[in-house]
């Protein structure tokens, strides 16, 4: 024993040859596999070389955990949930066929007329599902907290609205307009509570034809950012307008914002829709919208000085910078006019000789 106990000593204490590398697998994915699976392999060897029960226990469990792990990578990433689903929470239905880009810009083009629902908040949960709960994530100032309801009315009347008419683009329209929010725009929040509502049983269609207008900061620019919006999806201008909002809102629209882009009376529809359409919004509500709505767009019908323009920046706390009038230059002018006259330079829907 003292001649072998030196050279045992000895044995112990040379290292270990290294295994041989693997080759490398030619997907990534494997790789990682096999690099945690190799190592808890080792793990557990050492583990039971130790002899010690507990920590071979411990080895064998978070073994397991690991190759579950990396297993549960592997199928999340290889799998497909197929063309007819979307992300679990933000729906909640499935498509009944597959989106068809050939079959959606077809059904833009044959679009006549334009559909606007003007966005008031912007929806910052994960499930939209739950956004008509009082006690959903909307961003809401305090004179609209009894007025969510409302918001998912002007919602399903646009859809309602754009299925009962085939020629129709529905758009919403509302920018990221609320920093508590985060950079989403009301116009999506919109559509996808839409979405997530199954489009409230209406046909397909109405969401092949369902577009958003994500820059808006005020009514007018809900107005003439979804006409140059029509003109960028559809490629020429509308020939009807139908504008869905607050029943004490229809006299800003239908009167001051038309006559601002002199678009003709005859060719423009406003519905109004309130909370309870059997319970009128109180009268504080129209003091209101006279008080800092009515009176400031007459004497600014553009919105571009003073207050409505202070307003409008407060609305942009991303820093937005607004892409029109690229999609629809011919209305150049329109964009650019900032007085209190009207603008008097030629537009399509004024103009004989230009098809709308």
């Amino acid at each position: 024993w003292t001649d072998l106990r030196p050279a045992a000593v000895h044995a112990r204490q040379l290292p270990r040859p290294s295994p041989p590398p693997p080759n490398p697998p030619s997907d990534p994915l494997m790789s990682l596999y096999s690099s945690v699976l190799q190592g808890s392999r080792l793990s557990v060897k050492r583990f039971w070389v130790q002899s010690n029960p507990t920590s071979l226990l411990l080895g064998l469990i978070l073994g397991s955990i690991a190759t579950a792990l990396v297993l549960n990578f592997s199928i999340g990433l290889n799998s497909k949930s197929g063309p007819y689903t979307h992300t679990d929470g933000a729906r909640g239905t499935e498509l009944s066929a597959p989106p068809n880009k050939d079959k959606t810009e077809q059904l833009w083009k044959e679009c006549k007329d334009l559909i606007v629902v003007a966005g008031h908040s912007v929806f910052t949960g994960a499930n939209f599902e739950d956004a008509d709960d009082y006690k959903s994530p909307w961003i809401l100032m305090s004179y609209q907290e009894k007025q969510l309801p409302a918001f998912l009315n002007h919602i399903r009347a646009g859809v309602e609205v754009a299925a009962n008419n085939e020629k129709a683009l529905l758009v919403f329209s509302g920018g990221e307009t609320r920093l508590e929010g985060g950079p989403r725009s009301e116009a999506q929040s919109y559509w996808w509570v839409a979405d997530a509502h199954g489009w409230f049983g209406k046909p397909s269609s109405v969401r092949d034809r369902a577009v958003t207008e994500e820059h808006a900061r005020d009514s007018f620019e809900n107005l003439l950012f979804s006409i140059c919006r029509f003109k960028e999806v559809v490629g020429r201008y509308p020939e009807t307008i139908t504008v869905i909002s607050f029943t004490f809102k229809k006299q800003r629209f239908e009167t001051l914002h038309r006559e601002a882009i002199r678009w003709p009376a005859d060719k423009f529809h406003y519905v109004g829709v309130d909370v309870d359409q059997n319970h009128p919004m109180p009268q504080d509500v129209y003091d209101g919208e006279r008080q800092n709505s009515l009176i400031p767009f007459k004497k600014d019908p553009y919105g571009c000085q003073g207050v409505l323009a202070l307003k409008k920046s407060t609305r942009n706390p991303f820093k937005r910078q607004i892409p029109y009038p690229t999609g629809c230059p011919d209305i150049a002018g329109l964009f650019n006019h900032c007085d209190e006259t009207l603008y008097e330079g030629v537009l399509p829907w004024t103009s004989n000789d230009k098809e709308l």
